[in-house]
């Protein structure tokens, strides 16, 4: 599985040399995919005026743990009584651990699963949209039904759930669109496969491919 890290154009030579370091307790990339706007789906939400470029490596298990999830676990902020910021800081892997577990994980098959489960999830959201009320008046969602609804939509006609859902950037940007890998370990610079320019349309096709083959297979 391929990542790509968006960084200034002027830290190029920088990291070619001292590769990735770890500053602010993480560093944050996202999964490479095949589709453009998704791969660079933080750079237009940040709406940044510099120049940026594309650092692509390749994950390794001595990477782990590292989290993916929402951006919404970003930054930690403490306040006076005035509510000025008086602390500002990324979370520490001990503190998302802590305060929200299911985003942490330990290898890279565990990654690529929940990877496979949530596309699984947001496809069988389209046809299945089973919420109710929880004793607290909260409505949540009976996740093994919809992924149940989403396999059968998959398994009843594969070619269609690949134009209508893997091979659709629109469908997956809608899933994937505020996701992001954080690191907490340095990339040495030998693992820096390919450097692209922000307008480039660099795709990476491999997991995609391997899942949508899991479930030509006849996998659950």
């Amino acid at each position: 599985m391929k990542v790509i890290h968006w960084t200034p154009k002027e830290n190029k030579s920088q990291i070619l040399e001292n590769g990735i370091l770890i500053s602010d307790t993480w560093v944050s990339c996202s999964i490479l995919t095949p589709f453009k706007n998704l791969n660079r789906w933080w750079l237009d939400f940040l709406l940044n005026d510099k120049e940026y470029i594309g650092i692509v490596f390749e994950l390794n298990e001595s990477d782990f743990p590292l989290v993916h999830s929402h951006w919404c676990i970003d930054t930690y902020q403490k306040h006076d009584d005035e509510l000025n910021t008086i602390e500002k800081r990324r979370y520490s892997l001990s503190e998302i651990l802590r305060d929200n577990p299911h985003s942490v994980f330990n290898n890279l098959s565990g990654l690529i699963e929940d990877y496979r489960k949530t596309i699984i999830w947001r496809i069988g959201n389209t046809v299945d949209n089973s919420n109710y009320l929880d004793k607290d008046g909260i409505y949540k969602s009976d996740d093994k039904k919809i992924l149940a609804s989403g396999l059968k939509l998959i398994k009843s006609n594969p070619k269609k759930a690949e134009k209508d859902f893997f091979d659709n950037p629109d469908f997956m940007e809608f899933v994937f669109e505020d996701y992001e890998v954080l690191l907490f370990k340095k990339i040495e610079p030998k693992r820096i496969e390919k450097v692209i320019h922000s307008n480039t349309n660099y795709s990476y096709n491999d997991l995609m491919n391997k899942i949508k083959t899991h479930y030509n297979n006849g996998h659950k």
